[in-house]
Parts: C-alpha cells; structure tokens; sequence
C-alpha cells in the first residue's frame, strides 16, 4: 500500500462499513473526516465557499461541516479551523472509484490536494459516527484543551495525528473511553506509514461538559516527554542541514532520535544540553558511538552535576577516535562532508568549551 494512497483505502474501508452501524433508535451512521487546515488554510476556501452555495448542483451533495474550535478560545480563528465534515454520498463514490471519467467533488479535491502536501497525512483523520454534526463539534471541542490543578491552562491539538498519537499515551482510561464514545470506528496515520485503526462507544449522544478536561501535572509532564524527540530531531535538521546521514526527514528521524535517548538515559545522561549532545553524537557519528572502550569509560564517570557535563568527561577522547567512529559507521555509505567533532560540530554549536 502506497503512502499516497493509503490515506484513501484507510478512508474508504470506513465508509464501507457504514452499513454495518446505527444507533439505537436506528440513526443511521456516517462518515467524517477530521481537517487539520492550520498548515493548509487555502484548502478550506473552496469548502467554505461549497457550505455556503444554496445551489447545489444536480448529482452533487451540499459540503455539512463545523469548526472543531467553535466552542473554544479559539473559534476567533476560522479562516484556520480544524474541521469536521461529513463525507457525502458522492463524495464516497468518488472516492471508492466507483464514478467514470474526471468527476470529482470539492471535498475529493481537498483531501486529494491535502495527501500531496508534506506533513498532510497527519491533518487527516477519519471515522464513522451515528452522532449529528452538532453533537461531534460541541464533544470533541472538549478535548481541545486542559487545565491542571494549579489552573493552568494548555491546547491540544489532536486533530494532527501525531499529536493524537500522544494524547491517547497521556489520557487514562477513562478519558481515552470519552473521547472515542461516539465514534464507530477512527482511523489515522501513523509514522511508520501505515494506519491505526481504533474502536469506539458507538453513542449517537454524549453528556455535555459543564468543566474543562482535567489532567493531572503527570499528564501534563509526559506530554511534554511524548514531544522531546520531535524537538531534538527539528533542531538537528536546524544544525545539520544536509549533514546528517541520509538527510533524514522528520519521520525518519525521530526514531533514531528515540534510541539514542535511551541510551542516554542508559548512561545517566541528564539535562538539556547534555541530551542534545549525545543525541548529536549518536546521529552524526555513530548510533554506538558510547561502545567504543574509551567513550564507555568516560561515560561512566559521567555526573549530570559536573561543572563542563558530557563535554568535559569526554574531552579528552582523542579526535581519531571519533573519526574512526564516524567512518566504520558509515563506510557502505556514498561519502559525506566531515562531522569532526572538534571542527563541524563545535562550528554548529553542538559541542561546549567551558
């Protein structure tokens, strides 16, 4: 299954099992795409304007759709909402491939357009649901934000996938059961390239919110921890910007990122700067570079608390060392600019002198 495809048959495997679903009093279900338009604001003008058409034309369906934000703070930001839209009929046959010719619809376009975009994978979601549109706007604008004891306040943005992705690791159970109660069936993209599927309460009505989300501060810490690697591998594609080997994209990034934490964490790596230095290390030179006899001793008389941190343990490695590291690693690849430690790295900020 292609990338560029996928999205649809994820898409079209929902719509398809519409028949399967209804509500008590037999509502009927049906199929609704999450929009992530903040990255893709021209994409939403042409819905807008198809909303808002009294004409609709022979053979094609009115665009129904509604503001994610519209009962948030930020529902003065329309022109970049996240939107939820139900997938029309036609729509659905466009999709399926089941109308000849060049016949499309403006929703086809869109998320035809939006699948050709980087990153517009991750502003899909799709799901089926017997719940009006009225009643999906007003539930999940709930899950946009949080507070915390203190009263402190954060927004979410779950409707990009990869936010979702950590949503569901913070939410508990409980809260994970309320934010899929009246959905069938959701779907979205992962960064592996395949497509989480994920089943819900199946509810045509949820219980209105008198209160904001509530999440505990250990909530709120592991948000920020589900992130780090994604900040770390933006800030080496910053630094390294077409040094690192196999100039990486973000997706493939982060889990290289992901294992040198680990075995950061392994050695008693803390810190900011401390992490973002091994993390370099590991990327630019040597994913084991913390194998090698000498690297290994320095490593363990590391102390987060030392005064010249990672650097200064490690200080005195010799620069063949590193050199050595950095060419075993990558001897099968086509060759590459020099990341010496001592002369690109510290050029780029990565290393510190104290």
């Amino acid at each position: 299954m292609s990338m560029s495809t996928s999205w649809q048959v994820s898409l079209v495997d929902v719509i398809d099992e519409l028949p399967r679903h209804c509500g008590p009093d037999g509502e009927p279900a049906r199929a609704y795409v999450v929009v992530d338009f903040r990255g893709h604001p021209d994409l939403l003008e042409p819905l807008r304007i198809a909303a808002r058409d009294t004409h609709v034309m022979a053979g094609m369906d009115k665009v129904r759709m509604g503001s994610v934000w519209a009962k948030t703070g930020l529902d003065v930001y329309e022109d970049v909402a996240p939107m939820i839209i139900e997938v029309d009929s036609v729509s659905q046959d466009v999709l399926r491939g089941a109308r000849q010719g060049d016949s499309s619809t403006v929703l086809s376009r869109v998320l035809y357009a939006l699948h050709q975009r980087d990153g517009g994978r991750y502003a899909m979601i799709s799901f089926a649901s017997t719940a009006p549109l009225d009643v999906l706007i007003a539930h999940f604008g709930y899950f946009c934000d949080y507070a915390l004891p203190d009263g402190r306040e954060f927004f979410v943005h779950w409707y990009d996938s990869r936010i979702l992705v950590r949503a569901l690791q913070v939410w508990n159970a409980q809260q994970r059961a309320e934010f899929l109660a009246p959905v069938n069936t959701l779907t979205y993209a992962r960064r592996d390239g395949d497509f989480a599927r994920l089943q819900g309460g199946a509810r045509a009505t949820t219980e209105p919110h008198s209160d904001i989300l509530r999440l505990t501060p250990a909530q709120h810490q592991l948000f920020f921890d589900l992130d780090y690697p994604d900040k770390l591998a933006v800030q080496l594609r910053r630094l390294y910007v077409g040094l690192l080997p196999g100039d990486p994209d973000q997706d493939t990034l982060v889990p290289r990122v992901q294992e040198q934490l680990e075995r950061a964490r392994a050695h008693g790596v803390a810190g900011d700067k401390d992490t973002f230095d091994y993390v370099a290390w590991g990327i630019s030179i040597s994913p084991r570079f913390d194998e090698h006899p000498l690297i290994k001793a320095g490593l363990a008389a590391y102390r987060p608390d030392a005064d010249a941190g990672l650097s200064g343990v490690l200080a005195d490695i010799p620069d063949a060392v590193w050199d050595d590291l950095q060419r075993a690693e990558h001897a099968d690849r086509v060759s590459l600019p020099a990341l010496g430690r001592t002369a690109d790295a510290k050029h780029h900020g990565l290393w510190s002198e104290e």
